[in-house]
Parts: structure tokens; C-alpha cells; sequence
């Protein structure tokens, strides 16, 4: 049999290759188990093929898994040698061997004869990441299944601190589980870690509302945390980024909820980018992010000192 598990979902892959994988192996010996690796420099999809036409030792079934198969989107091409081989095998693969594609990616290119013909041919399994509304589903149906009871506004405080994340939610999952059954508000604040996105947007804050003191009091505390600032302008700029687009598809007329959507970013950095562009101008959002484009650049090449460069662009931008 032939699979092709894809998606940005990657906690629900995991554990739907390993599903697949224990099928064949229940001991996990690793014995007839082989995996490949598409993205990298040296793979060859011949050597696939010669592990999948192989027998498996001593066992009724062995298994072969191709990560990332970028052969299988826009950007990855295959040679007309390997896709003529590969749609070979798919019409008459071994029937010892499960061959299964894995890709953490969203779509595919189907244009691509081969990819229809693997669509044709293997069992597909879509892990999409899912929106605002089926995450919190899905958070309810686990905390019930685990027998946890959070206050109103222990959920509310417990959704803003996850990402749409499976595996984010999974690992604080265990925490909460061992802590008790009930679950206060301030539980959660000491159990589950705050993103540095929320620093980061205080940090937005005090800039665009031009509070240096509060920006300054900001960075200290994140510089006592050892967050480097080299760091802190990727974040500062992915979310300065996330404003212009948020901009642009708002002036689209597209809503919070669809915007989060196109942009597959969690809905709360939707809301605070809203709220924050809308009293930013578009010159000075300009201006900001070539400032930190500068200084990305100059922290790169070592021409600047990052604690006294990311202060010199605190005080010029939140004067």
C-alpha cells in the first residue's frame, strides 16, 4: 500500500506515521523500516525504489518513508528519469512494501502527472492546521477527556498563550495534567509559559505610541532574560511585517478571521496587528521596518554592538 500523508499540521503527521509505522513494526526494531530524506543534497529516488522492490527480512511487510517530498509541490522539480520511474512503481508497486510520502507543506502541484497519479494511487491523509474555532474545540475535547475543569477565564487565558498549535497545546497538556483537576486563571499564568510574541507586542506598543520609558523598561527586562537582540529585530520586524499586511487585507475588506486565515497566523496577532496599525502611518511603518532591516544587517556583519545598536533604535523609534 501506498501513502501520502501532507500538511502544516505536523503533531497530527507524527503521530499518523507512527500509526503507520507501528502497523509494521509493533516492537519498533527499526529492522524493516527505511527512511529517506527528499530535501536533502544527496537523496536518489532510485535508491528508494531498489528498499521498496526489496523483501523484508524475516517479517510479512517492511516500510519505506520519503520526507519531504518537494517533488511533489510547485517548487520541487523531478527529473524526467526519476518521474517516469516513480510512476512505474505506483502502478505496480511491490505488495510487501508500504511506501509512504510525508511533507509538512499545504498543497501540491497538481498539474504534475505525477502527482495525480500518486493521488490516484496512494491513500491520501490531509493534516491542515485548523482554524481559531476547531483549535478551541479540540482544546475542550481534551481537557474534558483528561477530566480538567477551567474557569471561564482560565480558557481565555490558556487560548491567548497558545498558538494554533497541536503540539504546543499537547506539551502544556502534561503540565496541566499533573497539576490537578481544577484549573484557576492564575494557574495557568504560572503554569503555561507567555510567548515572547507578547512581549514583543508590548514592545510594538511603546514604539508606535511613542513611550520610550516603557520600551526601554521592555527591553530591559527581555535583555535580563539573555534574548538576544539580533532575535528581538527578526521578531520586532515579523511583526511589524504582519501590520503592512494586515493592512493591505483589511483595506481589501477581508475580516480579522479571514485574514488569519490567508496569513496562517493565529488570530490574537491578527487582532493586536489590527489595533496597532490603525494608528501607525504608512510612512512610518516604512521607515520602522528599513530601520530594522539596517540593523539586522549591521548586527550581521559585526559593524555594530547588539545591546548599544537595538537601544540607539529603541530611542529614535519610541522618542
Amino acid at each position: 500500500m501506498n501513502y501520502l500523508l501532507y500538511g502544516s499540521e505536523t503533531y497530527r503527521l507524527k503521530k499518523k506515521l507512527e500509526e503507520l509505522l507501528k502497523a509494521n513494526d509493533p516492537e519498533n526494531t527499526g529492522m524493516n523500516t527505511v527512511v529517506y530524506d527528499a530535501g536533502s543534497a544527496d537523496f536518489q529516488l532510485r535508491a528508494v525504489l531498489e528498499d521498496a522492490w526489496t523483501i523484508p527480512f524475516f517479517a510479512e511487510k517492511k516500510t519505506v518513508v520519503v520526507r519531504n517530498p518537494i517533488f511533489l509541490t510547485p517548487s520541487g522539480p523531478l527529473n524526467d528519469k526519476d518521474g517516469k520511474a516513480l510512476e512505474e512503481y505506483l502502478n505496480q508497486a511491490c505488495p510487501s512494501t508500504d511506501l509512504i510520502f510525508c511533507g509538512e507543506f499545504d498543497s501540491l502541484d497538481q498539474r504534475k502527472k505525477l502527482v495525480k497519479l500518486v493521488l490516484k494511487t496512494c491513500r491520501v491523509f490531509t493534516m491542515k492546521r485548523m482554524d481559531e474555532r476547531e483549535f478551541r474545540s479540540y482544546v475542550n475535547q481534551q481537557l474534558s477527556a483528561h477530566q480538567l475543569i477551567l474557569s471561564r477565564d482560565a480558557m481565555e487565558e490558556l487560548m491567548q498563550r497558545l498558538p494554533l498549535d497541536m503540539e504546543s497545546f499537547h506539551q502544556e497538556l502534561i503540565k496541566l495534567t499533573l497539576y490537578g483537576t481544577k484549573i484557576s486563571r492564575d494557574d495557568i499564568v504560572h503554569l503555561v509559559s507567555r510567548p515572547l510574541d507578547e512581549d514583543v507586542f508590548h514592545l510594538v506598543n511603546a514604539v508606535i505610541t511613542h513611550n520610550l520609558k516603557q520600551a526601554m523598561h521592555l527591553w530591559k527586562d527581555l535583555d535580563s532574560l539573555n534574548k538576544d537582540p539580533i532575535y528581538l529585530v527578526a521578531l520586532l520586524a515579523s511583526q511589524f511585517r504582519l501590520m503592512a499586511q494586515v493592512r493591505m487585507l483589511s483595506d481589501r475588506r477581508m475580516s480579522e478571521s479571514m485574514i488569519a486565515q490567508q496569513l496562517k497566523v493565529h488570530p490574537f496577532r491578527v487582532k493586536k496587528a489590527h489595533e496597532a496599525v490603525a494608528r501607525l502611518n504608512s510612512e512610518r511603518l516604512l521607515e520602522i521596518l528599513n530601520d530594522l532591516a539596517e540593523l539586522d544587517q549591521r548586527f550581521k556583519s559585526g559593524t555594530l554592538d547588539r545591546k548599544l545598536g537595538f537601544e540607539m533604535f529603541l530611542i529614535k523609534a519610541a522618542r
